[in-house]
This record gives structure tokens, C-alpha cells and sequence, in this order.
């Protein structure tokens, strides 16, 4: 008989029943909403805390920021685990998006409504040509907005009027595409930093520091119209707003977190950012980042 035998028997039987899966797509990781490896309170020095404790403060803010890496399946798999949850206790949520522009509200109302499909969006809304990520990291949450009704928002500024600023500066404007701005505070020097470090690091735009500015000056408008945006969502009786955007929009709290509060004093905010538990060097520079980057670490395997 041959040795082997028995070995390969053992394995075919293991093997049997349990066929060998291929790589998860990034739309199936995000329907997955994956368990965080923990959840860090930054507000108590990185206390780690359970779900149930932050959803229960979160609860307590009128916008919550899920901050996201665009194309990280993972940061929108947190996003549609705390949407869920939060909505589940408040029919009265609604949630903003900065992957879609102003003028394309319309759009959003017909999608939530069930009035057109999914193409019909990403044609109406130029998904393709003004966002560009891959519209399945986002389709659980598109898709759990129109199953239950809940209101979207298109939070960011037009194409055309951040190129603009992006290209000539503020100051050259004409006068259409200078109407559309939001009210803008220049002077926020440690929004300011916070910005020209990230363009360091991993965005080298710009040459020399007259593009710079340009650059951060379309940052404000972005920033800034979305927290316009925001208002307008609490203003037209939202319990609560979601917002989802990139993390550079809602860090430390400068961003739209602080053009919200400028506009609504009285409205409380709280942010979530996501990072890798291996990525020992981002998890430490947010841990020990002044100003407090966010109230709660989400932590991925």
C-alpha cells in the first residue's frame, strides 16, 4: 500500500465540503463590516473602550465624522457598521457625502427615492469623471440609504469652482463661479500646517509655495461648503448628520468639523478615524498627535 495514502485520504477529506476561496472583493469587505481589533478613546488617552460605549456617545453628537481613506475597503466597512447602528435608534438620520457635488442634489433625492439605478447615478452625478473611486466600495451604503429612506446630501463644492480656485487663486475668480463660495476663515494657522504637512508627505502638487496656497485655499472651499452643507442638513430637521469624507477634511478637528461649529455653536460634533494595526507608524503619530486628531480610533486588523 502506498505510505502516502492515508495523508492525501486525510486531506481530501478536509478538504472536502471546504473549497478554497478566492480573495475577498473589496465591496464583500465592506458588506462584511469586519469587527474593529479595538476601539481607542483619544479623549482619555487612548483608553481602549468597547463599540457599545462609543456608539452610545456618538449618539449624544449632532454630526459625526467617519473619516475614510478613499480607497480603503475596510475604512468604508466601519462607516456602514456605525451607519447602521446609529440608524437603527434614529430615523431622523441623515448622511452627507463628499464623493458628490452640490449641484448633483437632485440626483441624490431621485436615487433615494428609487427613482432611477445605480448607472442613472453614476451618469447624472459624473460619478466616474468627478470622483473616480470605485463606486462598489460605496454601493452598501448607497444601497442601505435608499433600502430605508434615508436622506443624502451632497456635500462638496463643484469641480469647476475648486479648479479654479486650485489654478488662479481666490482672487481672480469671476463673478459666477465667486458666488458659489462659502464664507472662508484663511487664517487657521494650524489648519493651515496640518494641510501643507499632508501635501508634503504624500501629495507633492504643487511647486513652490504660491501653488501651495492656491491648493489650500481650494482645500477651504471644499471644507467649508461641505460644513455650509452640513448646516443646511441640521436646518432641514435632521436629527443628526453622518458625514463621510477623507480624513484630511475632518482631522483634529479643523476642517468641517470647525466651519459646523462656527456656523452652529451650539451643535456637537464627534470624529472617527480609522487606521491599520500594523501601521505602528500612523497609529503612533495619532496617538500622540496634538491637537487630538479625533475622539475615536477604529482600529483594523
Amino acid at each position: 500500500m502506498n505510505p502516502l495514502l492515508p495523508a492525501l485520504v486525510v486531506v481530501a477529506l478536509a478538504t472536502c465540503g471546504n473549497p478554497q476561496r478566492g480573495p475577498e472583493t473589496p465591496e464583500a469587505i465592506v458588506r462584511a463590516m469586519p469587527d474593529p481589533a479595538r476601539i481607542l478613546d483619544l479623549r482619555h488617552g487612548g483608553e481602549e473602550i468597547g463599540e457599545a460605549a462609543m456608539l452610545s456617545d456618538l449618539r449624544a453628537a449632532r454630526a459625526i465624522f467617519l473619516g475614510e481613506r478613499h480607497d480603503d475597503p475596510l475604512d468604508h466597512g466601519m462607516q456602514y457598521r456605525i451607519l447602521r447602528a446609529l440608524h437603527r435608534d434614529d430615523g431622523m438620520l441623515h448622511v452627507g457625502m463628499e464623493m458628490f457635488e452640490r449641484p448633483f442634489q437632485p440626483v441624490l433625492d431621485d436615487w433615494v427615492a428609487g427613482r432611477l439605478d445605480e448607472e442613472g447615478l453614476r451618469r447624472r452625478t459624473e460619478w466616474d469623471e468627478r470622483w473616480g473611486y470605485d463606486i462598489r466600495l460605496y454601493r452598501p451604503l448607497l444601497e442601505l440609504a435608499r433600502s430605508r429612506a434615508i436622506p443624502l446630501w451632497a456635500l462638496n463644492a463643484p469641480r469647476e469652482l475648486v479648479g479654479a480656485v486650485a489654478h488662479n487663486g481666490l482672487e481672480d475668480l469671476d463673478e459666477p463661479l465667486r458666488a458659489q463660495l462659502p464664507e472662508l476663515v484663511l487664517d487657521d494657522r494650524e489648519h493651515r500646517a496640518l494641510f501643507m504637512e499632508a501635501m508634503r508627505e504624500g501629495h507633492p502638487h504643487a511647486d513652490g509655495p504660491e501653488a501651495l496656497e492656491r491648493l489650500y485655499q481650494a482645500q477651504l472651499v471644499r471644507d467649508e461648503t461641505m460644513a455650509e452643507t452640513v448646516v443646511r442638513a441640521l436646518d432641514a430637521g435632521a436629527s443628526r448628520v453622518v458625514v463621510l469624507a477623507g480624513a484630511l477634511h475632518v482631522r483634529g478637528g479643523h476642517g468641517v468639523p470647525e466651519g459646523v461649529r462656527r456656523r452652529r455653536p451650539s451643535s456637537s460634533y464627534r470624529i472617527v478615524l480609522a487606521v491599520k494595526d500594523d501601521d505602528e507608524e500612523a497609529l503612533e503619530e495619532l496617538l500622540h498627535a496634538q491637537p487630538r486628531p479625533a475622539d475615536y480610533l477604529w482600529v483594523h486588523d
